[in-house]
């Protein structure tokens, strides 16, 4: 069976959606002069960027290894929106985030790791628009179509018609990442962790 040309949407699809929702004629090309093509996949890119920074199953993962090079700094892609200690692996040694580009723990205040080979982290990934799952896609697209809205033709009435659109279209998204995950209390190890409790020994240590 032939995959159907219109499968997958593309960024430039997304922005002629945006377009043809506030009244201006869809483009060929992203390469453009044109403002209102340059607002329309702006405010695409900042709201993929929004949603993704949620963390969803589909850019998000465990364990994810991380080595300190020669100068026991650990170097982080932009790509990384989010990123954590794996608690399973490290329990509550490290308290990291992202900082200058690099991994900084919180409770040494530093950025260098000396003590350890390989941090385990969970990570927020960004993906582009065309490698996200089409439900997301479909949904940032609909909730973009309403900033635009708003930024390019001042519809209030509009933007409000918008909403239920968008609301239908994050259910969609939530449904989507529910079944991928398999979301399971009971066979999943990272949920069968002990509690860290306070230790004073660890504060004192700071």
């Amino acid at each position: 069976m032939a995959t159907p040309a219109y499968a997958t949407s593309s960024e430039l699809d997304a922005v002629n959606s945006i377009l043809m929702s506030v009244g201006e004629s869809p483009v060929n090309t992203l390469d453009t002069q044109s403002p209102e093509v340059a607002i329309a996949q702006t405010t695409l890119r900042q709201v993929v960027r929004e949603v993704q920074a949620e963390g969803w199953a589909f850019n998000t993962e465990y364990e994810v290894e991380f080595k300190p090079d020669d100068d026991d700094l650990v170097i982080l892609s932009d790509a990384i929106l989010q990123i954590d200690i794996n608690r399973y692996k490290h329990n509550d040694n490290y308290d990291v985030i992202k900082k200058d580009g690099k991994l900084y723990d919180r409770y040494t205040r530093s950025n260098t790791f000396t003590d350890v080979d390989t941090l385990y982290c969970d990570v927020v990934w960004m993906y582009s628009y065309e490698d996200m799952p089409q439900t997301f896609k479909d949904y940032c697209t609909t909730r973009s179509t309403r900033v635009a809205v708003g930024r390019m033709v001042s519809d209030p009435a509009f933007a409000k018609a918008m909403q239920q659109d968008e609301v239908v279209a994050r259910s969609a998204a939530i449904e989507y990442d529910t079944r991928q995950a398999d979301y399971n209390i009971f066979n999943n190890s990272r949920t069968r962790q002990p509690y860290n409790s306070y230790k004073p020994y660890q504060v004192i240590g700071r």
